[in-house]
């Protein structure tokens, strides 16, 4: 049985799109909402599933938010403490305050740490994106204003691996960074709130979701960057795409045209030269919640 989840993030409940029209997307198979942690290996890709379909304006998109690859046991401060910084304590602005990692906090949570629920969730994309609109800069939540739809309130984008992409701050408005989360390969879960009542204390209610806040540097498209030269590595051609923004960029990894470095503008876009037929191209130089900082973030 699908899981109820809250939005993620407070300011982000309006963006999620409440009323789409699922004939437009691609299924998944019955048993990707179901699978656990427990059972995800090389053997059945992880417990990932995803399917892309395209018209002639849009991509559409349906994942379950179950990496590719094997997430280890998170609680990211430690087991047995909770989910804020001492920060967010001390300004009383703390989300979860009752909430302990490793608890009996219901799915995903375990004795250890915490893992994925899977969840389905559907992205509809423009194909290309359009940086001349007069509109721009905007809300970079804000999918509709472009066509898009999403799921996934707090969702500016999502990997090619069907896993949204986040912006800068945690669940608690707080910078991953400023805060000294770890996130391997750039992404985590949020904290398990599967007891929790949807819109009782501390918010709406919900198990972990995975989802990417920096570059997902253990995907397919960034092994260009680690494996070496001498293990097939080609320093010298432009990176291969990550994923998509909800407006329609396309987002690769760290290289430009003939593996230069990119000069990208205060959005991280570039309008680099035509490849494979693409045009309006955003290639990533920082971390990637920096590039997907599109528009103005209206707080």
């Amino acid at each position: 049985m699908p899981h109820r989840y809250r939005d993620l993030h407070p300011r982000c409940h309006e963006y999620r799109t409440k009323n789409i029209d699922k004939t437009q997307y691609p299924t998944i198979a019955e048993n990707c909402t179901t699978i656990s942690w427990e059972y995800a290996n090389e053997t059945n890709n992880f417990g990932n599933c995803v399917n892309i379909t395209k018209d002639d304006e849009f991509m559409y998109v349906t994942s379950n938010n179950v990496p590719d690859f094997y997430m280890n046991l998170y609680c990211p401060i430690g087991l047995g403490f909770g989910y804020c910084t001492q920060s967010e304590k001390d300004k009383g602005t703390c989300m979860f305050p009752n909430l302990i990692c490793g608890g009996d906090n219901g799915p995903g949570a375990l004795k250890y740490g915490d893992v994925w629920v899977p969840n389905e969730a559907n992205y509809k994309i423009p194909l290309k994106g359009n940086p001349t609109r007069s509109d721009r800069p905007g809300d970079m939540y804000d999918a509709e204003t472009v066509g898009g739809e999403k799921t996934i309130g707090p969702s500016t984008g999502v990997a090619i691996n069907g896993i949204g992409i986040q912006g800068p701050n945690d669940a608690g408005d707080f910078s991953i960074d400023e805060g000294g989360f770890q996130l391997a390969c750039g992404g985590h879960v949020t904290p398990p709130l599967g007891n929790v009542a949807p819109g009782s204390d501390p918010g709406p209610g919900g198990p972990p979701l995975y989802h990417f806040h920096k570059s997902p540097e253990c995907l397919e498209p960034f092994k260009n960057a680690s494996i070496g030269y001498a293990h097939g590595a080609q320093p010298y051609v432009h990176a291969k795409l990550i994923g998509w923004a909800m407006d329609g960029f396309k987002i690769f990894a760290y290289q430009d045209v003939d593996g230069a470095a990119p000069i990208v503008d205060e959005c991280g876009g570039t309008l680099g030269q035509q490849i494979q037929e693409k045009l309006n191209i955003i290639t990533t130089a920082v971390p990637l919640f920096l590039i997907i900082l599109l528009a103005k973030d209206h707080r």
